[in-house]
């Protein structure tokens, strides 16, 4: 039996370094993407959102909340602070959605006062001189509680009896009508009362489902107050630029990331097909939004259950944030939150219960920032790794689970000593590497 024990200690011995060895040879060769896919310099607004939650930070006094939160806030990045709404919910029919809105001029206690909201609007602009704070606006329903209801009812949509009709598969919102001209003044009265108050612009929930025309007069004129004004649609339908947003959703970005490190499709099908069709009638000065998460997408599972871990989180995200658009960063994502966050109901997260990695996503954002001052990058992959290179370093992404040595594409120099001249990178499974080096772009 001693004997057996020392054979199976040397069999395992054996296997090991074999199976290092064979680490060791993984060499997956380069092989340049199209050139559709390099993206020059370009005047797209790579803006990154921070979408706050004002529910994840404290049950009471949320905005006191946020903005202690800030210093941690602002190490990621973000130029955009996106607030879900603050406004009054509604109580008749209602399970406790923020999109169930009863009142557009008025901040629900929890969050705030009205003067202690516009004393935060200002020092934001004074301590973030170029960054925007934006609000979320539900201009397609209201609450069956909101005073339009009983004041304005034609306001609604109404069957052939009078009754005011809900949208879709919501019951707990009442759909307005915007063939009443009524409705439409009051809606754009309510906006420009925020833009006036100092709000930067708004993110328009299903802003589809808003008739395009509203959106194109609602827009020039909240303009006319605010000529900078930042309009971030939630809708897929890209005829909404013409509308005078400015970013729209990429929810097709999503599901390729999420098919990408799943491998259920190849790096190189990414870049050239997903990618490059989520950009190619983006017009100039717009954008689309790239992202992993958000409120909607964390309410059924957390990111670092979707993709593979957490490397695969931080990897799809930076990869998304490299690309030649916005990206958005969802409260608890900086904190690789496991579980789903339901955001009809509060739930206080504890913001240093990963730090680790945290420190990794933030470090990791602070050198992609550092690139993106920059415009413009080339796109490669090899094998099943992305490589995306900027004018003074690069990212690149392994999509596998799989431990990869991948050789340095050509772009970027070498040391002119061989001996310390570095020909490839090691990655382990869905991670990263992000470095500073000067390029050639």
């Amino acid at each position: 039996m001693k004997h057996f024990r020392i054979i199976l200690l040397v069999a395992a011995a054996v296997l090991a370094a074999a199976c290092k060895d064979n680490r060791d040879r993984v060499i997956v060769v380069i092989e340049p993407i199209d050139a559709s896919v390099a993206s020059p310099a370009s005047e797209r607004p790579r803006h990154i959102f921070y979408e706050a939650n004002p529910k994840l930070f404290a049950v009471t006094d949320q905005l006191s909340a946020i903005r202690d939160h800030f210093s941690e806030m602002n190490s990621y990045g973000y130029d955009v602070l996106w607030l879900m709404p603050i406004y009054p919910i509604g109580t008749l029919k209602a399970f406790g959605s923020p999109y169930c809105v009863k009142d557009y001029k008025a901040i629900r206690p929890e969050f705030s006062t009205m003067d202690e909201f516009s004393s935060f609007v200002a020092q934001y602009h004074a301590e973030n001189e170029e960054n925007k704070i934006i609000l979320d606006w539900v201009a397609n329903h209201t609450a069956w509680d909101h005073p339009w209801i009983t004041e304005h009812p034609d306001w609604y949509v109404q069957d052939e009896q009078g009754n005011i009709l809900h949208p879709l598969n919501w019951t707990d919102v009442a759909q307005l009508n915007y063939s009443n001209a009524g409705l439409r003044e009051a809606m754009i009265d309510a906006m420009s009362f925020w833009v006036e108050k100092g709000i930067d612009g708004f993110r328009c929930d299903y802003a589809h489902g808003v008739p395009d025309s509203f959106w194109s007069d609602a827009i020039a004129r909240l303009k006319l107050i605010n000529p900078n004004l930042l309009m971030l649609a939630e809708t897929d339908y890209e005829r909404l630029y013409d509308d005078g947003f400015d970013v729209i959703y990429s929810r097709s970005l999503k599901q390729g990331l999420v098919n990408l490190f799943s491998g259920r499709t190849s790096p190189a099908a990414f870049m050239t097909e997903r990618y490059t069709q989520a950009v190619e009638n983006v017009p100039e000065g717009k954008a689309k939004l790239f992202f992993i998460t958000n409120h909607d997408d964390a309410s059924e599972i957390s990111p670092v259950k979707q993709f593979p871990g957490s490397n695969a989180s931080i990897s799809a995200y930076l990869l998304a944030a490299a690309l030649d658009g916005s990206s958005l960063i969802y409260s608890s994502q900086e904190i690789g939150y496991p579980s789903t966050l339901n955001f009809f109901e509060t739930a206080v997260l504890d913001w240093n219960s990963n730090w680790a990695y945290t420190v990794k996503f933030k470090d990791a954002m602070q050198t992609l920032i550092h690139f993106q001052r920059e415009k413009g990058f080339k796109s490669y992959v090899s094998g099943s790794t992305v490589w995306i290179i900027f004018k003074d370093g690069y990212l690149a992404v392994n999509t596998t689970g799989n431990t990869v040595k991948v050789e340095i594409p050509p772009e970027i120099p070498r040391e002119a000593d061989k001996s310390k001249r570095k020909d490839y990178i090691v990655l382990d499974p869905y991670d990263f590497d992000i470095t500073g080096c000067p390029t050639d772009i």
